[in-house]
């Protein structure tokens, strides 16, 4: 096991990584209150039935899976299911799932009542790794994707890695899109173990050392005006892919695999970032042109002025934040 505890403004709070964690979960919840727990409908019973049966007193609600109920119409639903429950201010959302669900269930609760405690379960690799953690909520409009969100941390962070097991090849790769990306803009070490590496053989480790860099940008800079931008490596164009193809031709990580190789242009960085890439299946190409993403990265929420924040990488564990116009 293996624990992280995370400066917000709103105070501090905890990351538990464990196997089997969700056998455990009367450890680390207050069984007594009362939960309203989200997930998408393709998250396998077994982990709804864990979490349900330590909890007294709850309701479940499901949307449907996928980037595109990230949406205000999916948002409203959830917002009126729990207003038909009478859910009270007192109560706790469970967010038990994916990124999509980590988002979009953080963002309600952002709202609901002004704001009311959640807890993020994620069973993904990049939930786990990545959207999980640093309190950004949001939901996206068919021009822009989390256009319209908080700063919102939650009060811990449970993750059972065992639930990896049950994802698919594409769904673990694409976390660790995210997690190559920790390695690119921060630690050459990290990300040549990322690439000489079984992950699966050690992923409490791997899980651990890339929700500790995105601990370091988090706390240095909560409310992304500086220095946390360079999170967004690759995302500029990341984005802007998965916004062209209606958040249907590439899952979150792939267009952000997408984005790392867009903005490299060291020839010989390129290659090994390619290579790092390659060995997950991510793609490392799309034909669509410039002109045509261009539209969707306007929209980004760093764009001002003509003038674009872009993070490039000329050495590995270098990152910087570029001033670009497009």
């Amino acid at each position: 096991m293996k624990k992280l505890d995370i400066n917000s403004n709103n105070g501090v709070y905890e990351i538990i990584i464990k196997e089997n964690l969700l056998d455990e979960l009367k450890d680390y919840l207050d069984t007594n209150r009362f939960y309203v727990i989200i997930s998408d409908n393709q998250i396998p019973e077994i982990y709804i039935d864990k979490v349900k049966s330590v909890l007294n007193n709850n309701i479940f609600i499901t949307f449907p899976a996928g980037e595109k109920s990230k949406s205000f119409s999916e948002y409203q639903k959830i917002i009126i299911e729990m207003q038909k429950y009478d859910i009270q201010k007192d109560a706790c959302i469970i967010a038990l799932g994916g990124g999509v669900t980590g988002d979009l269930a953080g963002f309600v609760a952002s709202t609901y009542m002004r704001g009311i405690d959640y807890i993020q379960i994620p069973t993904t690799l990049l939930a786990q790794i990545d959207s999980s953690v640093g309190g950004k909520v949001a939901i996206n409009t068919d021009l822009a994707k989390n256009s319209i969100g908080n700063f919102y941390p939650p009060k811990k962070v449970l993750i059972d890695y065992k639930t990896l097991d049950t994802l698919s090849s594409r769904q673990f790769n694409n976390g660790m899109s995210e997690m190559i990306k920790y390695g690119m803009i921060y630690s050459e070490d990290f990300f040549l173990k990322i690439l000489n590496s079984d992950i699966k053989e050690n992923l409490e480790y791997f899980i651990y050392e890339s929700i500790n860099i995105k601990k370091h940008f988090v706390e240095s800079d909560e409310f992304d005006n500086g220095i946390r931008q360079i999170l967004n490596y690759g995302h500029t164009y990341g984005h802007a892919y998965e916004a062209y193809y209606k958040y249907e031709k590439y899952l979150h990580g792939e267009a952000i695999s997408l984005g790392m190789v867009k903005v490299c242009d060291n020839i010989e960085l390129k290659k090994q970032l390619i290579l790092s890439l390659e060995k997950f299946d991510l793609p490392t190409f799309d034909p669509v042109k410039d002109e045509s993403l261009y539209f969707y990265i306007k929209k980004d929420k760093k764009y001002r002025n003509n003038q674009l924040n872009l993070i490039i990488v000329n050495e590995i564990g270098k990152a910087e934040i570029k001033e670009t116009l497009l």
